[in-house]
Protein backbone atom coordinates (compact mmCIF):
# COMPACT_ATOMS: atom_id res chain seq x y z
CA UNK A 1 0.00 0.00 0.00
CA UNK A 2 1.75 3.12 -1.23
CA UNK A 3 0.34 5.53 0.26
CA UNK A 4 2.57 8.56 0.58
CA UNK A 5 3.61 8.36 -3.11
CA UNK A 6 -0.07 8.38 -4.04
CA UNK A 7 -0.55 10.98 -2.03
CA UNK A 8 2.19 13.06 -2.92
CA UNK A 9 1.81 12.32 -7.26
CA UNK A 10 -1.30 14.02 -6.54
CA UNK A 11 0.21 17.65 -5.26
CA UNK A 12 3.25 17.75 -7.30
CA UNK A 13 3.90 20.75 -9.02
CA UNK A 14 3.24 21.02 -12.66
CA UNK A 15 6.48 22.59 -13.92
CA UNK A 16 5.32 23.90 -17.28
CA UNK A 17 2.90 25.97 -14.92
CA UNK A 18 5.47 26.82 -12.19
CA UNK A 19 7.46 28.80 -15.30
CA UNK A 20 4.15 30.15 -16.94
CA UNK A 21 3.37 31.92 -13.47
CA UNK A 22 6.76 32.78 -12.88
CA UNK A 23 7.24 34.42 -16.24
CA UNK A 24 5.60 37.82 -15.40
CA UNK A 25 8.04 38.17 -12.27
CA UNK A 26 11.07 37.23 -13.81
CA UNK A 27 10.60 39.56 -16.98
CA UNK A 28 10.34 42.14 -14.03
CA UNK A 29 14.17 41.10 -12.69
CA UNK A 30 15.10 40.78 -16.48
CA UNK A 31 13.95 44.14 -17.05
CA UNK A 32 16.08 45.48 -13.65
CA UNK A 33 12.36 46.72 -12.15
CA UNK A 34 12.55 44.10 -9.90
CA UNK A 35 16.52 42.58 -8.20
CA UNK A 36 16.84 39.24 -8.31
CA UNK A 37 17.02 39.02 -4.48
CA UNK A 38 13.60 40.55 -4.32
CA UNK A 39 12.23 37.85 -6.76
CA UNK A 40 13.63 35.33 -4.74
CA UNK A 41 11.88 36.43 -1.80
CA UNK A 42 8.46 36.84 -3.65
CA UNK A 43 8.83 33.19 -4.88
CA UNK A 44 9.79 31.78 -1.43
CA UNK A 45 6.61 33.95 -0.03
CA UNK A 46 4.17 32.42 -2.40
CA UNK A 47 2.10 29.84 -0.77
CA UNK A 48 1.13 27.96 -3.35
CA UNK A 49 3.04 25.22 -5.18
CA UNK A 50 2.70 26.20 -7.83
CA UNK A 51 4.01 29.92 -7.16
CA UNK A 52 0.42 30.96 -8.91
CA UNK A 53 0.18 34.30 -7.18
CA UNK A 54 4.23 35.48 -7.65
CA UNK A 55 3.45 37.69 -10.84
CA UNK A 56 0.84 39.62 -9.29
CA UNK A 57 3.14 39.82 -5.81
CA UNK A 58 6.48 41.52 -8.12
CA UNK A 59 3.80 43.67 -9.18
CA UNK A 60 2.59 45.14 -5.79
CA UNK A 61 5.73 45.16 -5.07
CA UNK A 62 7.40 47.06 -7.77
CA UNK A 63 4.72 49.60 -7.66
CA UNK A 64 3.60 49.70 -3.75
CA UNK A 65 6.56 48.67 -1.71
CA UNK A 66 4.65 47.38 0.91
CA UNK A 67 5.78 46.01 4.58
CA UNK A 68 7.26 42.42 3.10
CA UNK A 69 6.21 40.33 6.20
CA UNK A 70 2.47 42.07 5.81
CA UNK A 71 2.31 41.26 2.16
CA UNK A 72 3.75 37.84 3.00
CA UNK A 73 1.39 37.34 5.42
CA UNK A 74 -1.83 38.60 3.53
CA UNK A 75 -1.33 36.56 0.91
CA UNK A 76 -0.93 33.42 3.15
CA UNK A 77 -4.21 34.24 4.64
CA UNK A 78 -5.93 34.82 1.11
CA UNK A 79 -4.73 31.13 0.35
CA UNK A 80 -6.45 29.68 2.96
CA UNK A 81 -9.64 31.46 3.00
CA UNK A 82 -9.46 30.97 -1.22
CA UNK A 83 -8.70 27.30 -0.77
CA UNK A 84 -11.80 26.88 1.69
CA UNK A 85 -13.95 28.58 -0.51
CA UNK A 86 -14.34 31.86 1.28
CA UNK A 87 -12.93 34.23 -0.40
CA UNK A 88 -15.23 36.36 -2.75
CA UNK A 89 -12.60 37.67 -5.52
CA UNK A 90 -10.84 34.32 -6.50
CA UNK A 91 -8.37 35.75 -9.11
CA UNK A 92 -5.75 37.18 -7.67
CA UNK A 93 -5.13 40.08 -10.52
CA UNK A 94 -8.52 41.18 -10.21
CA UNK A 95 -7.18 42.97 -7.10
CA UNK A 96 -5.58 46.22 -8.46
CA UNK A 97 -3.68 46.83 -5.40
CA UNK A 98 -2.13 45.75 -1.98
CA UNK A 99 -4.54 47.86 0.20
CA UNK A 100 -8.02 45.91 -2.08
CA UNK A 101 -6.40 43.01 -1.36
CA UNK A 102 -5.89 43.68 2.12
CA UNK A 103 -9.51 45.40 2.38
CA UNK A 104 -11.62 41.97 1.24
CA UNK A 105 -9.36 39.57 3.71
CA UNK A 106 -10.22 42.41 6.96
CA UNK A 107 -13.51 42.22 5.75
CA UNK A 108 -14.21 38.63 5.66
CA UNK A 109 -12.29 38.03 9.16
CA UNK A 110 -14.32 40.70 10.69
CA UNK A 111 -17.79 39.47 9.70
CA UNK A 112 -16.98 36.00 11.10
CA UNK A 113 -17.01 34.24 7.61
CA UNK A 114 -13.12 33.44 8.10
CA UNK A 115 -11.86 30.44 8.78
CA UNK A 116 -12.40 29.68 12.84
CA UNK A 117 -9.56 28.56 14.77
CA UNK A 118 -11.69 25.14 15.22
CA UNK A 119 -11.86 24.50 11.42
CA UNK A 120 -7.84 25.32 11.55
CA UNK A 121 -7.66 22.55 14.09
CA UNK A 122 -9.47 19.93 11.71
CA UNK A 123 -7.61 20.40 8.73
CA UNK A 124 -6.28 17.31 8.71
CA UNK A 125 -6.86 14.20 7.09
CA UNK A 126 -7.33 10.72 8.46
CA UNK A 127 -5.52 8.16 6.28
CA UNK A 128 -5.43 5.02 8.35
CA UNK A 129 -7.19 4.52 11.54
CA UNK A 130 -7.57 0.57 12.65
CA UNK A 131 -6.05 -1.51 15.40
CA UNK A 132 -3.01 -1.38 13.73
CA UNK A 133 -2.33 2.06 13.08
CA UNK A 134 -3.37 5.65 12.96
CA UNK A 135 -2.32 7.79 9.89
CA UNK A 136 -3.05 11.65 9.62
CA UNK A 137 -2.14 14.04 7.11
CA UNK A 138 -2.32 18.03 9.05
CA UNK A 139 -2.67 20.98 6.35
CA UNK A 140 -2.40 23.70 8.74
CA UNK A 141 -0.42 24.31 11.76
CA UNK A 142 -3.03 24.27 13.89
CA UNK A 143 -3.71 20.71 12.60
CA UNK A 144 -0.02 19.67 13.42
CA UNK A 145 0.11 21.35 16.85
CA UNK A 146 -3.19 19.97 18.23
CA UNK A 147 -2.13 16.35 16.73
CA UNK A 148 1.24 16.71 18.29
CA UNK A 149 -1.02 17.23 21.57
CA UNK A 150 -3.46 14.73 21.23
CA UNK A 151 -3.15 11.51 18.98
CA UNK A 152 1.14 11.41 18.78
CA UNK A 153 1.69 13.18 22.08
CA UNK A 154 5.07 11.13 23.27
CA UNK A 155 7.60 13.26 25.09
CA UNK A 156 7.39 13.38 28.92
CA UNK A 157 7.28 17.35 29.97
CA UNK A 158 5.54 19.07 32.73
CA UNK A 159 2.10 18.08 33.49
CA UNK A 160 1.85 15.62 30.87
CA UNK A 161 2.98 14.69 27.65
CA UNK A 162 3.64 16.73 24.30
CA UNK A 163 5.31 16.35 20.68
CA UNK A 164 8.95 16.68 20.07
CA UNK A 165 8.46 17.56 16.20
CA UNK A 166 8.91 21.41 15.52
CA UNK A 167 5.87 21.04 12.98
CA UNK A 168 3.74 20.69 16.34
CA UNK A 169 5.68 23.61 18.58
CA UNK A 170 3.22 26.66 19.08
CA UNK A 171 5.19 29.30 16.88
CA UNK A 172 3.93 28.14 13.63
CA UNK A 173 6.87 29.52 11.18
CA UNK A 174 8.41 25.84 11.36
CA UNK A 175 5.44 23.89 9.63
CA UNK A 176 4.41 26.99 7.54
CA UNK A 177 7.65 26.81 5.74
CA UNK A 178 7.63 23.49 5.23
CA UNK A 179 4.38 23.19 3.99
CA UNK A 180 3.67 26.39 2.22
CA UNK A 181 7.16 27.35 0.70
CA UNK A 182 8.74 23.84 0.16
CA UNK A 183 5.31 21.66 -0.28
CA UNK A 184 6.23 18.84 2.15
CA UNK A 185 3.62 16.97 3.12
CA UNK A 186 3.42 15.09 6.49
CA UNK A 187 2.57 11.80 7.58
CA UNK A 188 2.23 11.43 11.42
CA UNK A 189 2.43 7.74 12.17
CA UNK A 190 0.86 6.04 15.28
CA UNK A 191 1.58 2.22 15.66
CA UNK A 192 -0.99 0.45 17.95
CA UNK A 193 -0.95 -3.50 17.94
CA UNK A 194 1.45 -5.34 19.91
CA UNK A 195 2.03 -7.74 17.25
CA UNK A 196 3.34 -4.44 15.13
CA UNK A 197 5.34 -3.01 18.14
CA UNK A 198 6.96 -6.26 18.87
CA UNK A 199 8.30 -6.02 15.14
CA UNK A 200 9.54 -2.57 15.65
CA UNK A 201 11.28 -3.85 18.76
CA UNK A 202 12.74 -6.78 17.14
CA UNK A 203 14.32 -4.39 14.24
CA UNK A 204 15.01 -1.70 16.75
CA UNK A 205 15.72 -2.87 20.16
CA UNK A 206 17.46 -0.02 21.08
CA UNK A 207 14.87 2.57 20.40
CA UNK A 208 11.67 0.78 19.41
CA UNK A 209 10.04 2.90 21.83
CA UNK A 210 10.43 6.05 20.18
CA UNK A 211 9.70 3.78 17.00
CA UNK A 212 6.26 4.08 18.16
CA UNK A 213 5.22 7.62 16.72
CA UNK A 214 7.14 8.56 14.03
CA UNK A 215 6.75 11.89 11.12
CA UNK A 216 7.29 11.27 7.80
CA UNK A 217 8.23 13.98 5.55
CA UNK A 218 7.27 13.93 1.90
CA UNK A 219 9.22 16.13 0.19
CA UNK A 220 8.53 17.88 -3.39
CA UNK A 221 10.98 15.42 -5.12
CA UNK A 222 9.87 12.85 -3.91
CA UNK A 223 11.92 11.87 -1.13
CA UNK A 224 11.39 11.19 2.43
CA UNK A 225 12.47 12.34 6.04
CA UNK A 226 11.94 10.62 9.13
CA UNK A 227 11.94 11.50 12.55
CA UNK A 228 10.72 9.09 15.56
CA UNK A 229 9.24 10.29 18.28
CA UNK A 230 11.79 12.11 19.91
CA UNK A 231 12.38 13.95 16.61
CA UNK A 232 15.74 12.16 15.89
CA UNK A 233 16.25 12.06 12.17
CA UNK A 234 16.10 8.69 10.74
CA UNK A 235 18.28 7.02 8.20
CA UNK A 236 17.04 6.03 5.07
CA UNK A 237 17.65 2.03 5.69
CA UNK A 238 15.62 2.77 8.80
CA UNK A 239 12.91 4.76 7.02
CA UNK A 240 12.55 1.76 4.66
CA UNK A 241 12.48 -0.57 7.61
CA UNK A 242 9.86 1.04 9.43
CA UNK A 243 7.41 1.60 6.43
CA UNK A 244 8.04 -2.12 5.60
CA UNK A 245 7.04 -3.36 8.80
CA UNK A 246 3.66 -1.10 9.68
CA UNK A 247 2.90 -1.77 5.50
CA UNK A 248 2.68 1.23 3.59
CA UNK A 249 6.20 0.99 1.83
Amino acid sequence: MNILTENKKSKKSDIGLILENLKLAKQYADQGKLPQEDLKKLIEADPTPQKKFVGWMAKIWINEKPDFDDLRNTIEEYNTLLNKGKIKTKDINAFKTFKDLHLEVDSINKSGEGISNKELENDYDVIIDNQDLYIASPHTHEASRKLGLTKFAFRDCEGGKDSAWCTTYKVPSHFNSYYYNNNVTFYYIRVKSPELINKLKEAFPKKYKAMEVVALAVLNSGEIDGYDGLDKQLSNKDIKIFTDIIGIS
